[in-house]
């Protein structure tokens, strides 16, 4: 049976709307996978889904570093998320809990053992930027870091070594960083997206 001009047109519609409705998932799925999430929400697709947009985290957050995503976020819209430069994530380290996975009142934030096993992500060093790595003595990441000397490590002529099993990427490092631009990036974790 041959499909009249009216179905074809909205099929036609449907299929061209779908293709658009996905492009923008995919566009806004791919944009949260480059934001560094709270403690807890290193599984993109799992706090997309489990994230009820309340704000709790961000209120509880006592270093003030989440923010809510804009609405140009797509379905990521109103998840939160911080950035190192401007805030970094220090871990709560003088409190019982991390505040934001304690305010959560959904699975968006999954509770971590210890701060050990916080993976937000994994601090980068660009050898072209960093001070010891072009031969000025500089230990400002080291100092900045909740684990010296075992998520940032010296080789043996004083350069900075970033151990990946061990960071966390609460991005104190990258806020320190003393380049104008900064020589150490805190990447996010591998999620599924």
């Amino acid at each position: 049976m041959p499909l009249s001009r009216r179905s074809f047109l909205h099929i036609g519609g449907v299929t061209a709307g779908s293709a658009v409705v996905g492009w923008f998932i995919q566009r806004a799925k791919s944009r949260g996978a480059t934001r560094l999430r709270p403690p807890g929400g290193d599984d993109e697709d799992a706090l997309l889904a489990a994230c009820i947009r309340c704000g709790q985290c961000v209120h509880a957050c006592p270093v003030d570093a989440l923010h809510l995503t804009d609405i140009r976020s797509g379905p990521a819209a109103a998840t939160p998320y911080f950035t190192a430069r401007e805030q970094p994530c220090d871990l709560c380290p003088s409190l019982d809990a991390m505040r934001c996975i304690a305010a959560c009142p959904t699975t968006a934030l999954q509770p971590v053992e210890s701060r050990h096993e916080v993976r937000i992500g994994v601090a980068m060093i660009d050898s072209d930027l960093c001070f010891p790595w072009i031969g000025v003595a500089c230990k400002a990441c080291w100092h900045a870091c909740p684990f010296p000397n075992d998520a940032i490590k010296f080789d043996e002529r004083g350069r900075p070594l970033v151990v990946e099993q061990a960071c966390v990427g609460c991005g104190l490092c990258e806020h320190v960083c003393l380049t104008e631009q900064p020589a150490i990036v805190v990447r996010p974790a591998k999620r599924e997206t």
